[in-house]
């Protein structure tokens, strides 16, 4: 079985467990009982959706080209795992040190991950304006609690 196939199968079975954890969600208060189920049960079923088209396609891809039973990673598998281990560092900074900085830091990792590290000046620049325009929207205008910076800055 391809890298591929498992990547599918596992975007799929994602799909499927994240739908049924949907409706263990608990009821709505007042209102509609199950609106606060809505949209985390479109985006199960979507992700359910697109991994069976995904992994339709790599079937159907891998049965042309004639592959098979190979198990190697390519250059979108290491930036889907580097991705993976970004995204788990950034939970574990995100209340530590604040929602601008562990932002900032999970951003410009991504841009590393998929333009390289020449391209540190712009990433820098993008991955500060939109940490602290995201900040300033939610937390400063919205009213939505964002974790602070411990150094007393957002």
């Amino acid at each position: 079985m391809s890298l591929s196939v498992l990547s599918a199968l596992f975007v799929t079975v994602l799909g499927l467990v994240y739908t049924l954890a949907t409706f263990a969600l608990p009821e709505a208060a007042m209102g509609r009982p199950n609106e606060p189920k809505i949209f985390p049960a479109i985006l199960g079923i979507l992700l359910i959706i697109l991994g069976a088209i995904l992994l339709i396609q790599v079937i159907m891809s891998e049965k042309k080209e004639g592959k098979g039973e190979k198990l190697q990673f390519g250059q979108s598998e290491k930036q889907i795992a580097l991705t993976i281990a970004n995204g788990v560092v950034y939970s574990l900074l995100f209340n530590p040190i604040g929602y601008v900085p562990s932002t900032i830091i999970f951003v410009l990792m991504e841009l590393f991950i998929f333009d390289g590290v020449k391209v540190w000046k712009k990433g820098l620049v993008i991955s500060v304006l939109f940490s602290v325009i995201v900040y300033v929207i939610f937390d400063i205008l919205l009213g939505i609690y964002l974790p602070p910076s411990p150094l007393g800055f957002i």
